[in-house]
């Protein structure tokens, strides 16, 4: 322990004095000097415009002038230039000229990728279009959206989408490791498609998507009208596009919690084509314990019953995801997304179970060793296509048609040897394994079609949403007979069924805009939902399903002006169990705690009212929100003590419930070097006064916070850190974690090809969640800790350049020429 901590100290020491090094280099004069680069393209046919003329000019009193011209696929970069502030302009033969102001190169910031810069056609402008050139920040706010650009932050490389998910605002994870908005599960999407995954799915892909190949993430509390009925909100992954020409780039991390990433990526962008190439494997080793207290209250006595745990769990993530998008004309594109994920586990854990009578002794004692090996693969592919209207763009029609495929192969073992007071073995023991094979396909096709109407800034929205799954499961359990050594096996515990589910809905909308910018967007969903569990074998008869359900939503926004705006939010939403809930499975891995799914729950709906705030001015911006929802039939797990001293877990349709919440959102730019973002967000959950008496169901707040700073001394070196707590209600208790925590340090090399990236993850305390129950009969107190404290380097490397160079040529020059 002690050599970690010197070693993490040594490095942080080691970047630390190199970056003030650089720092102090800049201010000595023996400054680098700076780097402005870029693509011109042409707006109409997206193609790089080769040999473009360029020249910088400086902004200062003794200007320099500097030329140049771009190379055979737009791309163009001037170095060494003297810190100040510049202005570039641009000609090409047969397109509108174009001119970039106010970039301000300085010493905390002295690179500058303008990205694409797309020139006109005569035709299309008749004047030079000059353009403020905006520096991007690692958050933006801005029309509802929270957007968290990745590529700005220096915990992107070696990490997977999800650890960085968990460094945005109002974003947490619950204690089964669901990614939650506000407390609530989002909708997730990757470049505006939806991603039609189960639960297991999208953890999948999560974990193996490769940080460093997203450019930003989109929050949306309140969601467009195509997903109003997410009571989550929605999560926007963008990934990214690449460059004019090829691009490669290769990433490697390992850490001292025992894991390892290498993924690579490929880019091809030309004319009206686009190719992202990524290939990734991951490797993590997770260890842990545990331990949990719980009372059984009886009418004439109590008893206790104590158990603890350690565990190791071993996983092996191979992935490849492949995009392509065509741009057949300007009102026409496709795309098409192929993405796959394997994984290779083996978890191993040892648990201790003690009997306590109520005089304090222990009467049973036992050990209990779990064995769980197996794999599984995810297969996905989504087309979509985009039509747009011949006299106005914003007429879109969009289609997207996906279909996915998965299949996991569990095999558990078990084995439990009895223990006499002073842990000596009493000779009883037992051997039982349980073997799981699943198969889960997934169809759905998405229609939206928007129009603009006449009435300025107001439009039209419909949709329609058609999804299909298939979920086969079986499940074998046997029991090792002592007296001939034959595996038997047990019916009672055994099932093989088929989970059929099809979802269906309509909706249709408008947005309209009245004067004094007063925007009403409002509409309805109509759906339908059909399930239906057939049993081959089981003790489960078979359960069939279905409803039809009428979503309204209405949003009345108010812009005062570019700085600040207000919203009432009203949006009627439903949750549907999914197979993780409904899988009647007996989860045996604890056989004094059995957890199993519900075949007969019912959908969980919900009326929510919002009003939020959005303040957004020069060095800091703010949001806040308060809301009600009225939530009926709401499902959640439940723990009931049985005759035999042994607890079932499983879920129901608790309740109605009435829900009250606020959160704030916020972040402030103290210099151009340094910015923080925080966000708290509160619910607490009141239940009727009968389900109180009759099953002890207590009201409750969950809390979550989050808190991110960044420091970017110099346009090579960034800093970062982020901090969470949470806290989450349940009605038969809580659970709260303690802190975690993320550094980071990032530095830039050779021209910025080569990245190397620290971090320091819960390097103070490992990530540990305490939860607190009452059921009618029992009390419990349960723990688990894992150790995240992980120490991890990264490295990334462009394997070409960004930018052909082309030599920047001082023009005329008043001052120092380069």
């Amino acid at each position: 322990m002690l050599l970690r901590i010197s070693l993490m100290f040594y490095v942080c020491l080691q970047f630390t004095l190199a970056g003030n090094a650089q720092i102090n280099a800049v201010k000595s004069g023996s400054a680098h000097l700076g780097i402005i680069t870029g693509t011109i393209t042409d707006s109409t046919r997206g193609e790089g415009v080769p040999f473009a003329n360029l020249i910088l000019v400086g902004m200062s009193e003794n200007s320099l002038r500097f030329q140049g011209v771009s190379d055979k696929n737009g791309n163009f970069e001037f170095n060494r230039l003297p810190l100040g502030y510049y202005s570039l302009r641009i000609n090409a033969v047969g397109l509108s000229p174009a001119q970039i102001d106010s970039i301000f190169l300085r010493a905390e910031r002295y690179d500058f990728n303008l990205g694409d810069i797309k020139l006109k056609y005569p035709g299309q402008s008749t004047l030079t279009e000059v353009v403020v050139y905006a520096e991007k920040p690692l958050f933006e706010n801005k029309d509802d959206k929270l957007t968290y650009n990745i590529g700005e932050s220096a915990l992107s490389n070696g990490a997977s989408t999800a650890e960085l998910l968990k460094n945005i605002p109002l974003v947490n994870t619950d204690p089964n490791g669901r990614i939650l908005l506000k407390g609530k599960e989002p909708r997730i999407l990757i470049d505006d498609k939806p991603t039609e995954l189960n639960a297991q799915q999208l953890q999948d892909l999560l974990e193996s998507l490769p940080g460093g190949t997203i450019e930003k993430i989109e929050i949306m509390t309140n969601p467009p009208p195509q997903y109003a009925s997410e009571a989550g909100g929605v999560i926007n992954i963008v990934t990214k596009k690449g460059k004019i020409g090829w691009l490669g780039r290769i990433s490697v991390s390992a850490g001292t919690r025992g894991e390892g990433n290498f993924s690579g990526n490929i880019s091809y962008r030309n004319k009206k084509f686009t190719y992202n190439q990524t290939l990734g494997l991951g490797a993590s080793r997770l260890m842990g314990n545990g331990y949990s207290y719980r009372t059984n209250l009886y009418k004439d006595s109590t008893n206790q019953f104590n158990s603890s745990n350690q565990y190791t769990n071993q996983n092996l993530r191979p992935n490849i995801r492949t995009q392509l998008d065509w741009e057949w004309s300007k009102q026409f594109q496709m795309g098409l997304v192929y993405q796959g994920n394997m994984n290779y586990f083996d978890n191993q854990s040892v648990n201790q179970f003690v009997n306590i009578n109520r005089f304090n002794e222990a009467y049973k004692i036992s050990n209990r060793e779990n064995s769980s090996i197996g794999n599984g693969y995810t297969h996905g592919l989504q087309l979509s296509a985009v039509l747009k209207g011949k006299k106005n763009a914003a007429e879109q029609l969009r289609m997207f048609l996906s279909a996915n495929t998965s299949k996991n192969d569990n095999d558990r073992d078990f084995y439990q040897q009895f223990l006499a007071t002073g842990m000596v073995p009493t000779g009883i023991d037992s051997t039982q394994s349980q073997y799981f094979n699943n198969i889960n396909s997934n169809w759905s096709g998405r229609m939206e079609y928007t129009k603009p109407l006449k009435h300025k800034g107001s439009n039209f929205s419909a949709g329609v949403n058609y999804n299909a799954s298939r979920f086969h499961n079986t499940l074998n359990t046997n029991f090792l007979r002592k007296s001939d050594g034959v595996m038997i096996k047990n019916d009672l515990l055994s099932n093989d069924f088929f989970f059929y589910q099809e979802i269906a809905s309509v909706r249709s909308g408008f947005s309209w805009l009245f004067k004094k910018e007063v925007r009403l967007t409002a509409g309805a969903q109509a759906e339908y939902t059909s399930m239906y569990f057939d049993f081959v074998k089981g003790n489960v008869v078979n359960v069939e399903n279905s409803y039809w359900n009428i979503l309204p939503y209405a949003t009345l926004r108010k812009d005062f002006n570019r700085q600040f705006n207000t919203a009432l939010v009203y949006r009627a939403t439903i949750r549907r169990p999914g197979i993780g809930e409904l899988n009647p499975n007996i989860d045996y891995s604890d056989p004094y705690n059995l957890r199993y799914g519900n075949p007969g729950l019912l959908p969980t709906l919900s009326h929510n009212f919002d009003w939020n705030l959005n303040y957004s001015k020069g060095k800091y911006y703010v949001n806040t929100s308060l809301g009600y929802n009225k939530v009926s039939q709401v499902f959640n797990t439940i723990r009931s003590l049985a005759e035999d001293g042994k607890t079932n877990i499983t879920w129901l349709n608790i309740a109605d419930r009435n829900e009250y919440e606020a959160s704030v959102f916020g972040g402030y730019t103290f210099t151009k070097q340094f910015r923080m973002n925080g966000s708290i967000g509160y619910t607490y959950n009141v239940y009727g006064e009968s389900e109180k008496k009759l099953y002890l169901y207590r009201d409750g707040g969950s809390l979550n916070t989050n808190i991110n700073y960044t420091y970017s001394p110099s346009s090579v070196w960034t800093f970062e850190g982020t901090a969470r707590f949470n806290r989450y209600a349940n009605p038969q208790g809580l659970s709260r974690s303690n802190i975690n925590t993320n550094f980071g340090v990032q530095h830039k090399m050779l021209d910025r090809r080569l990245i190397i990236s620290f971090n320091a993850i819960d390097p103070f305390t490992p990530q540990s969640i305490r939860s607190f129950t009452t059921g009618p009969r029992f009390e419990l107190e349960s723990f688990s800790a894992t150790r995240s404290r992980n120490y991890r380097i990264s490295i990334s490397f462009q394997l070409n350049r960004m930018v052909q160079k082309t030599p920047a040529i001082p023009k005329k020059s008043t001052g120092t020429k380069i």
